[in-house]
């Protein structure tokens, strides 16, 4: 490919093969940020043509001088074959092939990509009918990026990150977003009153409005928080907050809250506090929401007598609504207390690169001179670096779920999500970009919008929130139920637009329009992932329930077996929970029960069988031995472990519970292991088992007529009962 701007004479000063030989490339010591870029004398000479692809060619020597040399913009592109060629020695004559040449293309910005530089390595080879041929040897691709300010700004819109979040960029950042969002996305707006279809200027619906807001007053200069609403005699303006909308704060607390509202600190919210009185994730929350331009926000510290346990469930129950009605989440991502604050200011690291920046001269469009950096981040979706503390806890992972519009303050940056979109502060995302797939993945890993979901079938929506739900942590153990009781109702919602008739019982999602009679059960069969992560809760919830358990879950998810023939004699015959507040039925309960008629086995019996406890699962394969069928015990604890372990020796009283029979292609039967509840003649749930087969796979044992019989024989001479778990 011919050059657009070919570099002057001895651009390239060829290095001797000595040199080669003493040279160890890449200095490891040299790092880069985009306030200190690489640049060198090959750089400088470098001027891109913004207006066209081909920017310019050289030869494979020249190319690997600049190298040798130290220019990272070459390095980039040898270090492609260094890593694939670790033992190639550079001085064996790749330097000095006839047939390959080191070329740039320039890429411009196109939907869902930056614009960006191509660095080739071609081999040009002659074919035996006698024509050419150019093929690709080697690609490395860095991105581009330049200041608002530069000439080329008006070819590439990505920016270097703004590294300040209390800074009038980062406030113009949020801003717009917003604006942008509410414009745009009908989608977004979907779920507010006072449209049709998502059509016109969003409005919240009144009855969606929180109960108490923090409104947001400057006078003489301070800016002041004060408490209007329920129970103050300053009543909300609802037309004004329907049509300005309101911001709320998902943050963690990280202990007791020195600032909050009770029957005792009533008194001084009326008239307003000073922000700087508050903590400083609640100050931060206070001072950007001002910024941005909207007037109210709500805090559940500040909105909700912290004193009062009625005004608590009345106001958890309706979360739903302030989150998924609020005009955008701020989320203090990287806040582990409420004192930490989030608005920070950092240094650019160079660890946030694994290429450049590289610093190169211009040519806009327009024919005006700029700069433009070149760089490959290290790891643009933060899979990398540990989870923030906002993805740790319990109570946030519904508010992100339920938002429609989040701004995330993480430590590397300013990111914003939507239903359909993701945009940053700085990086490759300086607008709003819609997601090419429906995914409920955002920029920091753990906080994410619900919309991604919304297409699944509600079973393995719910499986998902189980399961990551679980993994997080709560201050109070008896809040399992409540910080997810929002989500819940969300879903239940959601069953009733596809004409599903849920029924919600601590924690599992029973669905009653099943008419086969047969899913209730895979609500049952949920496993502990890691044994020795887990603990049980005494009276947080019925013993069937995950939510009796402290640690990851997994809901295993049998689906209706393909060589199901029909009823099978095992059902639900009753069931039922009795709530701590009729007013929160999503919230928690006292108690519970589950009435099944099915088959028991005990579990004493199982000797003679190939039997294991497995203490940990793995979703893909347990790796059980694979040539034998197993009845694997899943023990939900270790003490739990101990009474499986007890009777097995015959000095218990477990017993096996079918739930899913016998069936010669699946997975089969399976159930859960109860015991006996002292004094009573119900029973406690303790684990699960499941019959694995061998991996019938090639090369490996098919399923003998020994294990085919011990799954089958395990119940079937059994008669039906019925047995009460509470």
């Amino acid at each position: 490919m011919p050059a657009t701007s070919p570099p002057p004479a001895n651009f390239f000063p060829y290095l001797s093969g000595e040199r080669r030989k003493q040279s160890l490339g890449p200095d490891p010591l040299m790092h880069f940020t985009s306030k200190a870029p690489h640049s060198c004398k090959y750089c400088k000479r470098i001027t891109l043509d913004l207006s066209t692809t081909a920017q310019f060619s050289c030869s494979i020597r020249e190319a690997f001088a600049a190298d040798q040399d130290g220019c990272a913009l070459f390095q980039a592109c040898f270090d492609g074959i260094r890593k694939t060629w670790k033992s190639y020695r550079w001085d064996d004559g790749i330097a000095d092939r006839d047939d390959m040449t080191f070329e740039v293309n320039y890429v411009k910005e196109l939907p869902y990509h930056t614009a960006s530089l191509l660095l080739n390595l071609m081999l040009n080879e002659k074919l035996d009918d006698g024509t050419d041929k150019t093929s690709v040897y080697e690609q490395t691709t860095l991105f581009l990026w330049t200041d608002e300010d530069d000439a080329a700004s008006v070819d590439i819109t990505t920016r270097p990150y703004e590294l300040d979040y209390n800074s009038a960029a980062t406030v113009k950042f949020a801003r717009n977003c917003v604006q942008s969002c509410q414009q745009d996305h009908k989608e977004c707006r979907r779920s507010t009153g006072g449209e049709k279809d998502g059509q016109g200027r969003e409005l919240i619906d009144h009855n969606s409005i929180p109960s108490r807001l923090i409104h947001l007053v400057v006078k003489d200069s301070v800016l002041y928080a004060r408490l209007i609403g329920k129970d103050f005699s300053s009543e909300i303006p609802k037309d004004e907050v329907s049509h300005q909308g309101y911001a709320i704060l998902s943050y963690c607390w990280g202990g007791p809250q020195p600032v909050q509202l009770t029957h005792d600190s009533i008194g001084g919210f009326v008239d307003g506090i000073p922000i700087s009185c508050l903590p400083k994730s609640l100050r931060d929350a206070a001072w950007f929401t001002n910024e941005m331009g909207l007037k109210y926000l709500w805090i559940d510290a500040l909105c909700m007598f912290q004193d009062d346990a009625d005004d608590k469930i009345y106001e958890i129950s309706r979360m739903e609504l302030y989150y998924s009605h609020s005009t955008v989440t701020i989320c203090a991502a990287s806040a582990a207390r409420c004192s930490d604050g989030f608005l920070l200011s950092r240094e650019d690291d160079p660890t946030d690169y694994s290429i450049g920046p590289i610093q190169l001269q211009c040519t806009a469009s327009t024919g005006a001179p700029g700069t433009v950096q070149a760089l490959l981040l290290d790891d643009d979706f933060n899979m990398k670096r540990p989870l923030q503390p906002i993805a740790t806890r319990g109570w946030t992972f519904q508010e992100a779920l339920l938002s429609r519009r989040i701004l995330m303050f993480s430590p590397r940056q300013l990111y914003f999500t939507c239903t359909v979109a993701n945009a940053s502060c700085g990086g490759f995302e300086p607008t709003l970009w819609r997601r090419m797939m429906p995914s409920y993945e955002s920029r920091v890993v753990g906080v994410y919008t619900f919309s991604g979901l919304r297409s699944y079938p509600i079973k393995y929506i719910w499986n998902f929130v189980v399961a990551e739900y679980s993994k997080r942590h709560l201050g109070l153990t008896a809040d399992k139920l409540p910080a997810v009781a929002a989500m819940a109702s969300n879903v239940v919602s959601l069953g009733r637009e596809r004409s599903q008739k849920l029924v919600y019982l601590a924690g599992l999602m029973l669905d009653d329009s099943d008419t086969d009679n047969y899913m209730w059960r895979t609500e049952f069969l949920w496993a502990v992932k890691q044994m020795k992560e887990s603990s049980h809760i005494p009276g947080r919830a019925p013993s069937w329930s995950w939510s009796s358990i402290d640690g990851p879950i997994m809901s295993l998810g049998w689906g209706e077996p393909s060589d199901a023939t029909g009823a099978d004699g095992i059902v639900l015959v009753q069931r039922g929970v009795e709530l701590e507040n009729e007013l929160a039925p999503f919230g928690a309960v006292k108690g519970g029960f589950a009435k099944i008629r099915t088959r028991t086995r005990n579990l004493c019996s199982i000797v003679g069988l190939n039997y294991t406890i497995s203490t940990r699962r793995d979703r893909i394969n347990q790796r059980i031995d694979p040539s034998k069928t197993v009845l694997v015990l899943n023990p939900d604890t270790k003490e739990r472990m101990e009474m499986v372990c007890r009777d097995i020796q015959g000095e218990g009283d477990v017993f096996l519970v079918e739930l899913i029979p016998f069936y010669e292609r699946s997975v089969s039967p399976a159930g859960i292991i109860v015991t006996r509840a002292p004094g009573t003649n119900c029973y406690v749930r303790i684990g699960m088992f499941e019959f694995k087969k061998p991996d019938n796979l090639p090369n490996r044992m098919a399923e003998t007529e020994m294990g085919i019989a011990s799954r089958r024989t395990l119940f079937d001479s059994l008669p039906f009962h019925e047995i009460c778990i509470i």
